[in-house]
């Protein structure tokens, strides 16, 4: 049990965990430091896990859920996505486009139907299953890098997490303008 809690500890600080006893020498000693501190720490969060259970249970989620909303949110929609992505049964209309820069733009009612005069119109123009796809990974990545960006074991470098918050905002972005196509 206590190779349990010292690879949690070594996973949370990484190249600063001490590899020497971090209360006595003496094994005995730290072993029952360490004891104590186990049952205690359980002792004194028990009405803690009971309240969050309870809000959990009337609720839907806990106050420490509210701490950190956004992972909360990226939590649930993220597998939801995945899924849908898996068992995609169509489309949505083109309510974007890309500028010369790259960046998104979203359209307005009247580019999205701006043929409709037309006598050979068949409606407004819509994604191939390729191009949707590759919309949904842009919105999954979104959900699923604030998830790992929030977790303690994620390290990411300086540049991976510039680039993965440029691509997190595009997939956000994303998601606000395809909010109401999510569906199957």
């Amino acid at each position: 049990m206590s190779d349990d809690i010292e690879l949690k500890v070594k996973r949370i600080l990484g190249k600063h965990f001490l590899t020497e006893p971090i209360f006595c020498k003496i094994k005995f000693i730290n072993d029952l430091y360490f004891t104590f501190w186990k049952y205690y720490y359980k002792i004194t969060t028990f009405p803690f896990k009971v309240k969050y259970f309870f809000q959990r249970l009337t609720r839907g989620f806990d106050d420490l859920d509210k701490w950190n909303a956004a992972w909360y949110i990226a939590r649930k929609a993220a597998p939801v996505l995945r899924e849908m992505k898996k068992n995609l049964k169509g489309t949505s209309i083109k309510l974007h486009r890309e500028d010369r820069f790259g960046n998104i733009v979203e359209l307005s009612q009247d580019e999205i139907y701006s043929d409709s005069n037309e006598k050979d119109w068949n409606g407004p123009e819509s994604f191939s299953l390729e191009e949707w796809q590759n919309i949904l990974d842009d919105i999954i990545f979104a959900f699923q890098f604030q998830i790992d960006f929030d977790t303690v074991d994620g390290t990411i470098s300086e540049d991976d997490s510039k680039k993965g918050f440029k691509r997190q905002k595009r997939g956000l972005r994303l998601f606000g303008i395809y909010f109401n196509s999510l569906w199957d």
